[in-house]
């Protein structure tokens, strides 16, 4: 009995070095990376006055800089291609509970008005940029939060916080849809050569159907980190193209109980119904990135009288 003791303390002792020598794949994971928003974020170095949150439509639409090149106010875009509201959240939420982040006094966030509440394959949590910061323990928190690591063992095994994408050691590179401009932003400079270039006329009436509860929670829960830390909150439908869904924004005043400002482009203006605007159907390109962020900037000029 002994002996059989003594063998499984050595082997328990040989098995916490092992585990411990994963730190160095824990830890050299964040330098691999090419966006690097969400450590600013976990590290404290968020700084502007206007964050810009949202999926690749926020991303792609909004160029932060336009705004501190014509307002003098700094922005920066924490918008991230492929993620839902459940993200958007999570992220207004790290940021604003992480020390030495700047509270920002305006957040504008970029919704779809297609998927934006609903079940969308094409947006999610993604889950996929927190692994690669599992080193910082706020990064390590949410992922027990979200279920998908046991508290216990998350604290006691280095082996446990990783996953797959923590031992895929070649430095990342930018692509040619995913390069990041220093305010954060994402613009396309080219066309999918599939763009459908039909332009549809009539308009999508928006329903409920389909809507998720627990995005309909985020997008309450995204309001009241605003509301609670008095940031004046703007959300904003970039174009598609095709009209505006109808009814959209008037669902997204309700979610909102009327505390945040529903903003839409002017879809009078012939450039977005013109392809040579547009990456795809769903995303600008920069040129049209351009002009409705210059829209964008002239709505906020005239609300705050500057």
């Amino acid at each position: 009995m002994k002996k059989i003791l003594i063998r499984l303390l050595i082997f328990a002792g040989c098995f916490f070095i092992l585990d411990k020598a994963f730190l160095l794949v824990r830890n050299s994971a964040p330098e691999r990376e090419v966006d690097r928003r969400l450590e600013k974020i976990v590290t404290g170095n968020i700084k502007s006055d206007i964050l810009i949150y949202g999926s690749s439509r926020g991303a792609r639409s909004v160029i932060a800089k336009v705004f501190t090149d014509s307002l003098g106010i700094s922005a920066y875009n924490l918008s991230f291609p492929g993620s839902d509201i459940t993200f958007h959240e999570y992220l207004l939420r790290l940021t604003l509970e992480t020390k030495g982040n700047k509270k920002p006094k305006t957040v504008i966030l970029v919704v779809d008005d297609s998927d934006e509440l609903k079940v969308s394959k094409s947006l999610k949590f993604r889950l996929d940029r927190m692994y690669p910061l599992v080193k910082y323990k706020a990064i390590r928190e949410e992922l027990v939060r979200r279920k998908e690591k046991k508290p216990i063992l998350n604290e006691l095994f280095v082996i446990h916080q990783l996953n797959k994408s923590n031992f895929l050691f070649k430095q990342k590179k930018f692509t040619k849809n995913d390069s990041i401009m220093p305010c954060g932003s994402m613009p396309i400079s080219h066309q999918k050569k599939s763009f459908n270039k039909m332009y549809k006329k009539v308009p999508y009436n928006y329903s409920r159907d389909a809507e998720l509860i627990q995005k309909i929670r985020a997008l309450r829960a995204f309001k009241d980190h605003c509301k609670k830390n008095n940031i004046e909150l703007i959300v904003a439908i970039p174009p598609n193209f095709r009209v505006v869904t109808n009814g959209f924004a008037f669902r997204l005043n309700q979610v909102m109980e009327g505390y945040a400002t529903i903003w839409v482009y002017d879809q009078k203006n012939p450039l977005y119904s013109n392809p040579d605007y547009f990456f795809d159907n769903a995303h600008l390109q920069t040129n049209g990135s351009y002009v409705y962020t210059n829209e964008l900037v002239k709505f906020y000029r005239e609300k705050h009288n500057l």
